[in-house]
């Protein structure tokens, strides 16, 4: 075995470890918004912001985040990262009231921002083989979907015997684990003269967190002068965003990443899992506690068929990749991802747990093929001067597609009454669908696009 091996271990720990974390926090929170809803006294809105105002920071900022991997270098972006995600959940462990709860979270936000689109870029920058890589690449994807299978079983049994402020205070020692190894047995990574756009930065984070405003507050509110306004801000702070790209001569997205076809398309493709898949989670947390009135362990593992079939895809996916073509791997991931939401759009409080198991596995199975190729197809795409760029890119995309699936989702199930939350449920799971099938759709013209290019 090479000498360099146990560093390469070493690295692929502790950026899986990286990943892990922030997965981790999706799954363990949604099975303790029962906990929280009585803990704080809140609503179905408060529960979307503890929810989305740690998605909100961590989406507005991971383009930062790889930009400043890129200038600062990888591992020292990555272990700042870590380390305040880590104070971050000491505080959220430690918060008294709702609003200190929601800030510690976009704390956390923050950190994970700076610590995924440099846990990828350290696996670039250590596995130069492309197999090699793939397979990092797959064990990265495949430890989020650890987190996200174990997540709900270890959070809801936390939450039971330890109080729900245990499943942060979980975050700790891991984040001090990775920490340690990075600073050990990375070596110095490599630092790229970049400067980093300020306006655009202010305007794609103001646009980001007016679009969760809006579409988060609708739920309770609906549509009156405040969101509609708020949606308004979104709107003209992405068009002052798009104008000071094309005049700064430094933007945060250059135009060859803009105009990268596989990088956009490979965008929308996350953007779609994860709209579609947190989604889901938070519909189904809202439905196994308030209305099959599980408690937090119970819920955990009503979470389990759809997680725990996400390693085990994901590797199965990954070796498939080294035969099949990406393209046609994330088409048929979609596609059983659209036969287990349309299953799902059927289901009510008289449905069988069989039925329900096999529909949210169904689920699971095509969301974690697709995730490897979508990744991979995102690295593949790009140069090693763009790389940390790109990541945060793909991973803003998918947080942002995180999103607005809890604000719109919540949005269609904000109702007390069991018909109206079913037939909102069912609707939301239709939307699913639709959204996957468009997805295919623009992802079967861009490759075909591209083989046009490369056979001209």
């Amino acid at each position: 075995m090479p000498s360099k091996a146990p560093s390469l271990i070493a690295i692929q720990i502790a950026a899986c470890l990286g990943f892990l974390v922030v997965q981790l926090d999706v799954s363990v929170v949604n099975v303790g918004l029962a906990a929280l809803k009585d803990a704080f006294a809140t609503d179905l809105t408060g529960l979307q912001w503890v929810i989305n105002s740690y998605a909100l920071a961590f989406s507005a900022l991971l383009i930062l985040g790889g930009a400043w991997g890129d200038k600062f270098g990888a591992k020292n972006i990555f272990a700042a990262g870590f380390a305040l995600f880590t104070l971050a959940s000491i505080g959220c462990g430690l918060a008294q009231s709702m609003p200190m709860l929601i800030g510690m979270r976009i704390v956390q936000g923050c950190g994970a921002a700076l610590l995924v689109p440099t846990s990828l870029t350290l696996i670039r920058l250590a596995f130069h083989d492309p197999n090699e890589r793939r397979t990092a690449v797959a064990m990265w994807g495949a430890c989020g979907g650890v987190a996200l299978a174990a997540g709900p079983v270890i959070g809801g049994l936390m939450i039971e015997y330890l109080g729900w402020r245990s499943v942060f205070l979980l975050n700790v020692p891991l984040g001090l684990l990775a920490i340690g190894l990075i600073w050990r047995f990375a070596p110095a990574s490599p630092r790229l003269d970049k400067r980093v756009d300020i306006l655009g930065q202010i305007s794609i984070a103001a646009c980001l967190a007016a679009l969760t405003y809006a579409l988060t507050e609708s739920s309770a509110k609906g549509w009156v002068t405040e969101t509609i306004s708020m949606m308004s801000v979104a709107g003209i702070c992405a068009i002052a965003f798009i104008l000071i790209e094309q005049r700064v001569a430094h933007p945060m997205l250059p135009a060859r990443l803009a105009k990268n076809i596989t990088l956009a398309t490979m965008s929308l493709a996350g953007a779609a899992i994860n709209l579609t898949f947190y989604g889901t989670v938070f519909v189904f947390s809202i439905y196994f506690q308030t209305f099959l009135h599980y408690d937090a362990f119970k819920t955990g593992l009503s979470f389990v068929p759809l997680t725990a079939v996400l390693t085990l895809s994901t590797m199965l996916s990954s070796r498939i990749a080294r035969k099949v073509s990406a393209t046609r791997i994330i088409i048929i991931g979609f596609t059983i991802q659209i036969i287990g939401f349309v299953a799902l759009a059927q289901v009510t409080e008289q449905t069988s747990l069989w039925y329900l198991n096999l529909a949210l596995m169904t689920v699971g199975i095509g969301s974690a093929s697709s995730v490897p190729s979508i990744t991979n197809s995102m690295l593949s795409s790009v140069t090693q001067h763009d790389a940390g760029m790109a990541s945060g890119l793909m991973a803003s995309a998918r947080q942002l597609g995180g999103v607005i699936g809890v604000a719109v989702f919540g949005s269609m199930i904000a109702t007390s009454d069991a018909a109206t939350f079913s037939h909102g449920m069912s609707s939301a799971m239709l939307l699913s669908a639709a959204v996957l099938v468009g997805c295919i759709a623009v992802i079967f013209v861009a490759s075909r696009r591209a083989a046009a290019v490369v056979n001209a």
